[in-house]
């Protein structure tokens, strides 16, 4: 829904949830991922004093829109592969 800008109500389609459902987990699942305990163990900001990457600074796309930005574009990295714990974690859940 963030990437796509899709509403609810067409989430609720795809998947064939109602439309308190897709809101319900949209917002926790946004509320975990901001959340300080994840945000400070996976998200990676760049040094601040690193230099922008040529494919943004050469890219007519990126500069000048995105001079001065934290964020994906110039490098933050968020990880997604859990460990072998946080997997054998969430198999004993199910």
């Amino acid at each position: 829904m963030c990437v796509t800008g899709l509403s609810i109500h067409h989430v609720g389609e795809r998947f064939q949830h109602a439309n308190p459902t897709i809101s319900k987990y949209f917002v926790e699942v946004l509320e975990k991922l901001s959340s300080p305990d994840f945000y400070n163990q996976y998200v990676q900001l760049p040094p601040s004093d690193e230099p922008i990457p040529d494919f943004i600074r050469t890219n007519k796309k990126f500069f000048p829109f995105f001079v001065g930005a934290l964020g994906a574009v110039d490098g933050t990295h968020i990880t997604c592969l859990p460990s072998a714990a946080q997997r054998d974690l969430a198999q004993n859940r199910k």
